[in-house]
């Protein structure tokens, strides 16, 4: 029989003793609450480490360091089992939990040992096994994945469009940014020095949503990036007096799918 004394953070039999770690024993306590039942990697780091951070071989190597522990006394180091993609158990009747009882009167104003907090839960004292479904991303990392995922997304079709119509930041950005002029419901951005003709604004208001339109002019072409401010979506126009029945048709689609 092996004997565990987790105040002293000894494993010792009728021969031979020896000092484990301090997250060792832990680790072995909650594996003999729940022995001969396993025990999940996330419940042996939430009772071991409690909300310290710690790294992905944390656990493997506290195990092992106990493997080589119980070997150290003659003890078989199997009696720590792995579970395949779950976590640990210990072989029940084997390890015994035994607490070695003060020398004399002066060891009795020792302070016990402080244990790790946990996280409050609401649940009992010591974490019980969660399955591998319950162990779930945080709601605010969640969130912030899409966030950044949606900010990618869109510097990335701003950076695409930019490249197939050869815009330049310096075009968008002087003398303090660009002008702005509302057009019914339209909020209008068009690069300063240029001004909106009588034909663009007539284009503009027949084009009424509750979008934001960029407009970039050329020398024989303007080109408009509408922008809803409801759904995100947006169209990329290419307008001329030339094509001004194209444009039209493809402003008429958009606002089509905008209702």
């Amino acid at each position: 029989m092996i004997y565990f004394d987790n105040v002293a953070r000894k494993l010792h039999n009728d021969h031979k003793s020896t000092r484990i770690g301090f997250r060792e024993t832990l680790v072995l306590e909650c594996l003999l609450q729940h022995a001969p039942q396993a025990v999940s990697k996330q419940t042996l780091i939430c009772y071991s480490w409690g909300s310290e951070y710690i790294g992905q071989t944390s656990l493997a190597k506290s195990v092992s360091a106990l493997r080589r522990a119980l070997i150290a006394i003659g003890a078989d180091a199997s009696l720590v089992v792995t579970v395949p993609k779950y976590g640990y158990r210990l072989t029940q009747g084997m390890i015994a939990h035994h607490t070695a009882e003060p020398a004399c009167s002066e060891v009795d104003d020792v302070t016990p040992l402080p244990q790790p907090s946990l996280p409050q839960t609401g649940r009992s004292s010591h974490p019980q096994p969660s399955s591998p479904a319950q162990r779930k991303v945080p709601l605010y990392r969640q969130c912030l994945l899409i966030a950044i995922t949606l900010l990618l997304c869109v510097a990335t079709s701003v950076f695409v469009v930019g490249k197939m119509n050869g815009w330049r930041w310096s075009d968008w950005v002087q003398r303090g940014g660009l002008n702005q002029k509302r057009v019914g419901a339209l909020y209008v951005f068009y690069p300063p020095g240029s001004e909106l003709g009588f034909s663009i604004e007539q284009f503009l208001t027949h084009s009424q949503c509750n979008c934001l339109v960029y407009i970039e002019k050329k020398h024989k072409y303007s080109t408009f990036l509408f922008v809803s401010k409801q759904t995100h979506r947006s169209t990329f126009i290419r307008y001329s007096p030339l094509n001004i029945i194209h444009a039209t048709q493809k402003i008429d689609e958009f606002l089509q799918q905008e209702k």
